[in-house]
């Protein structure tokens, strides 16, 4: 049997727009272009977990980095994130080579390099000053929760993976660097 023996890890909601907040697709299904791209390339793909579907559900309103950092959501991170720690222990133990992790910047949970930010809280409505509330909302120069947590834990294990982020804005090109910068990577 044939296998490339190598993998990506990829936020969830690149395999499943449906658990994005409402009104934030980009797609229809999936990122087409970057799943596609990884299938032609040989890696195989694993879904990093949603924890802010898990945590809130589809109904869930757009959050920040400030909401989803406290210790409840960072230790639903990391017991999400475990048995995909394990699995990539074991791949590794095993030959195969963990090309990459990609992330969806500007997410407060997946984040890489931007998350998003802001004094973003409270009751909503006219008389709880939500529009000036939604005015502090900016993108920040940071991972978001569950990538942070996802690299602690990547350092306890002393595991050095390269990450990626998907910027819904540019995707078109963005995909195709990513794609380039995994090819040169799996050689």
């Amino acid at each position: 049997m044939e296998r490339s023996r190598k993998i990506v890890l990829i936020s969830h909601c690149l395999l499943n727009v449906n658990a994005k907040v409402e009104g934030l697709a980009t797609v229809p299904a999936a990122s087409i272009d970057l799943i596609t791209g990884l299938m032609k390339m040989g890696v195989g793909i694993v879904q990093l977990p949603c924890v802010e579907q898990d945590m809130c559900g589809i109904r869930r309103w757009g959050q920040v980095e400030e909401q989803l950092n406290h210790p409840n959501f960072r230790k639903r991170c990391h017991e999400l994130l475990t048995p995909i720690i394990n699995q990539i222990k074991d791949f590794l133990d095993n030959g195969y080579k963990i090309c990459g992790i990609i992330g969806i910047d500007g997410s407060p949970s997946c984040g890489v390099n931007i998350t998003c930010s802001g004094d973003w809280y409270g009751e909503i409505g006219e008389a709880y000053n939500v529009l000036e509330k939604a005015k502090t909302v900016r993108e920040k120069k940071s991972p978001g929760v569950m990538i942070q947590v996802l690299k602690e834990m990547l350092v306890e294990e002393k595991i050095n993976v390269e990450f990626f982020a998907v910027n819904e804005a540019a995707q078109d090109e963005n995909v195709k660097n990513i794609l380039h910068e995994l090819k040169i990577l799996s050689n």
